[in-house]
């Protein structure tokens, strides 16, 4: 009867073990440290700020490995290494987001107003 309740168990116990979760648990963490520790925080913008860092970390920790490396800050490679550049995407999601986000707006602005932003 409740067989259905020990599969889902089993999902989320092979999820949690397995690197993807890793990667966005120590984005998360990365996000959480990050809006600690800022001014101002309310819980909204903690809640934003772990879900960029873990989405961070899983999509943008390759390059963040890259960069460091290009900066001479070579992290290595395996697990270790793998969670600390996610750490640092985490740490980095929300502004990097931020910065996207700029971007993309000011190209739908100019876009729309055919590149004349109305200043003189």
């Amino acid at each position: 009867m409740y067989d259905w309740l020990g599969q889902v168990v089993a999902a989320v116990t092979t999820w949690f073990a397995g690197e993807t979760a890793r990667a966005m648990i120590a984005g998360a963490a990365g996000g959480l440290l990050r809006w600690l520790g800022q001014e101002g925080r309310r819980l909204w913008d903690g809640a934003l700020a772990v879900i960029s860092g873990s989405l961070a970390a899983l999509y943008m920790a390759p390059l963040v490995t890259s960069i460091l490396a290009a900066v001479g800050l070579d992290l290595g490679t395996g697990e270790a290494a793998d969670r600390a550049a996610g750490f640092v995407a985490g740490l980095a999601g929300m502004s990097i987001a931020k910065v996207v986000i700029a971007g993309i707006e000011a190209w739908a602005a100019k876009q729309t107003t055919g590149g004349n932003d109305g200043r003189s």
